[in-house]
C-alpha cells in the first residue's frame, strides 16, 4: 500500500487525483522533478550567520532570488518494524552557486505519525501534522521541534513550517508554496514554484 495512503487514510482520496499519483509511493520507489522557482527568499538579517553555515549539512542557504531552477527526487526505503523514510534531495541553481535542501520524511505507520529529519547530517526533528484541503491541496505543517533530534525547542525559537502541495489543472504543473517562520524574527525562508515529473 501506498505509505501516504495509509498514513492519510480516507482523506487520501480527497487529494488532487495528481496528488494521489505523485504521493501513490511504497518502498523502493523513487519520485523526480524538475522546475522552477519563482521565488525563493530568507528573512531576517540577524540570521545571516546561520544562512552561510547551514549549507554545510544541506540545509539552508543564503542566496535568494527569483525564476531559480531546482531539481528534486525523493526515494521511499522500509526500515523495517514499520518504519518507512522518504528521503528527498533538492537542488537549486542559482547563476553562480548550486545549494542543496535535503531531508528525510520518516514515517511511522504502526501510530500514523510522520516527522522531518532536516539537513545531512540532520541538525533539526520536526513532527509533522497533515490534512488535505477543500481544494484537494496537501498541507503539511510543523509541531514539536527537536535541535539534533533530543533537544526540545522552546517556541520562541522554533522555526514553524506550512507547505501546500497542489497541481494546476490549466497548467499541467505541479505547485508548491513552503513557508518557514519564526514569531519573533518573522520569515526564515520562503519558496514558491511549479515543477514536472521527470519519468525518462
Amino acid at each position: 500500500m501506498s505509505v501516504y495512503k495509509q498514513l492519510l487514510g480516507e482523506d487520501f482520496e480527497r487529494l488532487h487525483p495528481m496528488l494521489q499519483h505523485r504521493y501513490h509511493t511504497a518502498p523502493g520507489e523513487t519520485f523526480r522533478a524538475k522546475g522552477v522557482m519563482s521565488t525563493v527568499k530568507h528573512g531576517s538579517s540577524l540570521l545571516m550567520p546561520f544562512y552561510y553555515a547551514a549549507p554545510l549539512m544541506d540545509f539552508l542557504f543564503p542566496e535568494q532570488g527569483s525564476n531559480v531552477p531546482f531539481d528534486m527526487m525523493y526515494e521511499t526505503v522500509d526500515q523495517g518494524n514499520g518504519i518507512v523514510d522518504m528521503n528527498w534531495s533538492r537542488n537549486f541553481y542559482f547563476p553562480k552557486k548550486t545549494r542543496a535542501f535535503n531531508s528525510t520524511t520518516r514515517i511511522d505507520l504502526n501510530t500514523n505519525t510522520a516527522y522531518d529529519l532536516l539537513g545531512k547530517p540532520a541538525m533539526m526533528r520536526s513532527n509533522l501534522l497533515l490534512n488535505v484541503s477543500k481544494e484537494g491541496k496537501l498541507i503539511t505543517r510543523t509541531n514539536a521541534q527537536h535541535l539534533f533530534g533530543l533537544v526540545p525547542l522552546p517556541s520562541f525559537f522554533k522555526g514553524q513550517a506550512i507547505v501546500e502541495d497542489g497541481y494546476d489543472d490549466e497548467r499541467g504543473v505541479y505547485t508548491v508554496h513552503a513557508t518557514v517562520f519564526n514569531d519573533l524574527l518573522g520569515t526564515i525562508m520562503m519558496y514558491a514554484g511549479e515543477f514536472e515529473e521527470i519519468t525518462e
